[in-house]
């Protein structure tokens, strides 16, 4: 052994890299070791009992005990070769070793995890993780998987969920075993450009070997969340001859279709992929429309719309996933959040005194005529493009009410009598089942111009106008089951005619008169209202003081990303 000079290192860190070094030197000259150890062909390392031992309990275990290693001062590794044995005690004694390759790489895993060295399994994983690609990944991800290398099983899954339309596409995946497949397909942070992209690749992968892979195709079949795909693509899936020859898929298509025809979040059971949509709160006033994220509290500007007449008294639904704003002439708009784009649709009118919402996956409408004292209920044709009469009655007729579509019913809460001007507590629901209407329990508050949403079996009201035009900040909720209204909270801002929306169960107040441009949010556990954020009117030229309304609606991340 050559002899050093004595290590001048003052900084901890240093001295340590240093201390390292010189055993280092020490081990390959063969001096002070005690230990050999010995590769599968036979090749001899030299080292020290006490630096192994330092660095894994596999050595404490083997060279404490009364095995035959302590005795003999030998230990053969029948499993690892000569260079992976060299690479190891380079690692062991430096903290690093030159990795040539893939193969490399696992053939260090694979001896790291038999001596317990999850330092150079953590190592050897980052040099495969910085390879991987699509062709790669999935084997990476088991083989990560068999021999418990969790910081590479971790990022080898996000890889795969990150870019799984292309690794779909691989030979890896194309021979997973079906519960291989169901695993990746059923996961909610898979990254496809939509639901019916998990459909074509189940195809794909059953193409590979239809005899042996037919019986697997229901397993598969019930992860495609069919209540999330197009309407033109079901119907391509009912033609599909492996779902055409399973009563089962068939009937797990004919549930979605029924889903499909609810206007309720709540009906949904299918949530998207985390990764396709994001639910948002849509804000319009005249031609401007912007978008609101609560999950990353950020606004975004949306492509204007049409025309300039969406004020106060227009009327925002959401319909087949697309957005709908009457504005009480011959112009109805449909917004696509899919491409960011809006639409003109002259077929559907809508004037200031009908008042609609969703009911069941169609367009109802409630055209109030105070002067004959008379309502009429209309249901929207799409086929014909024509409104049709369901049912004329003396039932809910008042000027100004809330409208609010639950379950199978159009609830018309408030609104102001024709005769007295004045405002009422009175409240009616419109089964459109039974096409017949039923009272209900009167609100706490008489008002008119009012504005709700419903959710979770309840329905809020909140603003309006009371007793001599008074605008209200009060909020109640009607329990639908108990047949109840109490009151809740009251709003910060006084306001009517504006918009409360459900995201993601929380409720937001925006829009209307009075309120400015504030958007407030529902805390039920403290039971108020706070300022949550402001539309950014800054973006409108300052003379044109508009009134916002808002809506509810998944918006198409990659749309977003192309936003501003």
């Amino acid at each position: 052994m050559e002899e050093l000079e004595p290590i001048r290192e003052t900084e901890q860190a240093s001295f340590c890299v240093e201390l390292m070094k010189r055993l280092n030197m020490q081990r390959e000259q063969g001096y002070l070791c005690d230990i050999t150890l010995v590769a599968k062909d036979g090749k001899e390392f030299k080292a020290h009992r006490n630096v192994l031992s330092a660095t894994s309990p596999f050595f404490v275990k083997l060279l404490q005990s009364d095995m035959k290693e302590k005795k003999e001062g030998v230990a053969r590794f029948d499993e690892i070769s000569a260079p992976i044995l060299d690479d190891i005690l380079e690692f062991v004694y430096t903290g690093s070793v030159e990795i040539n390759d893939e193969q490399n790489a696992k053939d260090l895993i694979v001896a790291a995890d038999y001596l317990l060295l999850e330092c150079l399994k953590a190592f050897s994983g980052r040099f495969l993780e910085q390879r991987l690609t699509s062709l790669n990944c999935i084997s990476t991800f088991y083989f990560a998987e068999k021999y418990k290398c969790a910081e590479l099983v971790a990022n080898s899954r996000k890889f795969v969920h990150d870019h799984f339309a292309s690794v779909a596409e691989s030979d890896e995946f194309l021979n997973l075993e079906a519960k291989e497949v169901e695993s990746w397909i059923s996961s909610d942070e898979i990254s496809v450009a939509a639901e019916e992209d998990v459909f074509k690749i189940i195809q794909k992968w059953f193409e590979q070997n239809k005899s042996e892979r037919k019986a697997k195709f229901e397993e598969l079949f019930r992860h495609v969340r069919l209540v999330l795909v197009s309407r033109d693509f079901l119907l391509d899936v009912v033609t599909n001859e492996l779902v055409r020859e399973s009563l089962c898929c068939l009937q797990k298509v004919s549930d979605a279709i029924k889903l499909m025809t609810c206007s309720s979040e709540d009906a949904l059971m299918q949530s998207p992929r985390r990764r396709l949509t994001t639910h948002a709160i849509v804000a319009c006033g005249g031609k401007y429309t912007f978008c609101y994220l609560p999950e990353q509290d950020k606004w975004k500007r949306l492509a204007d719309g049409l025309s300039e007449d969406r004020d106060k008294r227009t009327q925002m639904i959401k319909f087949q996933d697309q957005l709908y704003a009457f504005t009480g002439g011959s112009n109805t708009e449909r917004y696509d959040p899919v491409f960011d784009s809006w639409a003109s649709l002259k077929s559907l009118k809508l004037s200031y005194t009908k008042l609609a919402a969703v009911v069941r996956g169609q367009i109802y409408a409630i055209a109030v005529k105070t002067s004959a004292g008379k309502t009429t209920i209309e249901r929207f044709d799409v086929r014909l493009r024509s409104w049709e009469t369901i049912l004329l009655s003396d039932k809910g007729c008042r000027n100004d009410p809330c409208v609010v579509a639950a379950g199978n019913c159009l609830y018309v809460l408030g609104g102001k009598q024709q005769r007295s001007r004045e405002c009422v507590a009175k409240a009616e629901r419109f089964d459109t089942v039974q096409n017949e209407w039923e009272e209900i329990a009167d609100m706490q508050e008489k008002r008119d111009c009012a504005f709700g949403v419903a959710t979770q079996g309840k329905i809020f009201i909140a603003g309006g106008r009371g007793q001599w035009g008074i605008v209200s900040k009060t909020c109640e909720v009607y329990n639908i089951s108990t047949n109840e209204w109490q009151f809740i909270g009251s709003l910060n801002v006084p306001c009517f005619w504006g918009s409360m929306v459900c995201v993601n169960g929380t409720l937001y107040v925006l829009g209307g008169t009075r309120n400015g441009y504030t958007v407030e949010s529902y805390d039920p556990t403290m039971n108020e209202w706070t300022q949550k954020t402001t539309i950014p009117v800054d973006e409108i030229p300052e003379k044109e003081n508009r009134s916002f309304k808002g809506c509810a609606l998944k918006v198409s991340k990659a749309a977003l990303d192309k936003l501003n």
